[in-house]
């Protein structure tokens, strides 16, 4: 996150918006998590595929993410390609939705099943 807003590239703004846009708000942790990606999409910086910044995570980003359980390695990807054993989190998870158009080094507060905590991001490896 640049700027204190979101940032998206341009066609997975479009698959992310469609994607969450029935998803109704409840008391679910993940609909609430899903919710607070929707109101960052609202606002997000919308930026063009050959002007995304290196650094920040996207749809098949390769991420490190230190969490209070330790350090995670993933590759953030849309739920139908989701695979724990490949460590593959779907976006429509509390961690994935938690990283999208963050940054390498950004610092996140974010709710888990346990309650908030703070992630960061050490690493970002994007697609070419």
């Amino acid at each position: 996150m640049k700027n204190g807003k979101l940032i998206v590239e341009k066609n997975e703004f479009k698959i992310i918006s469609e994607l969450v846009k029935n998803i109704d708000v409840s008391e679910n942790l993940m609909n609430q998590c899903i919710h607070k990606l929707k109101q960052e999409l609202s606002t997000a910086i919308v930026i063009e595929d050959e002007d995304f910044p290196s650094d920040v995570i996207r749809l098949n980003s390769i991420v490190d993410v230190e969490t209070p359980f330790g350090i995670m390695k993933a590759q953030l990807v849309l739920p139908n390609m989701s695979n724990t054993a490949e460590k593959k989190i779907s976006l429509l998870t509390p961690m994935g939705s938690a990283i999208l158009g963050y940054a390498e080094g950004d610092e996140i507060m974010w709710s888990f099943p346990n309650g908030e905590k703070l992630i960061k991001i050490l690493k970002v490896i994007n697609p070419n």
